[in-house]
């Protein structure tokens, strides 16, 4: 290899690395800050309350009787 084959092979190393650590700091691409995710909190928490009392035998026929249907599709309150 040429001296400055291994100059541009290392340049290139130097970017990717320094790209790969600053998006893994979230500075770069994709910026997703905690409670900008459109996530309806008390919905969740009241879907987190209904399984919490079911058990780990629970089937899942057994759940849907007991449990109201909600999800991706159920018309909303």
């Amino acid at each position: 290899m040429t001296p400055t084959t291994i100059l541009l092979i290392g340049i290139l190393l130097v970017l990717a690395v320094g790209g790969w650590l600053l998006r893994r700091a979230g500075r770069l691409g994709g910026s997703r800050q905690a409670g900008n995710d459109d996530i309806d909190r008390e919905v969740l928490e009241e879907a987190e309350e209904e399984v919490r009392g079911l058990d780990a035998f629970t089937t899942p026929d057994e759940a849907d009787d007991e449990l109201p249907d909600w999800g991706p599709g159920t018309a909303k309150r």
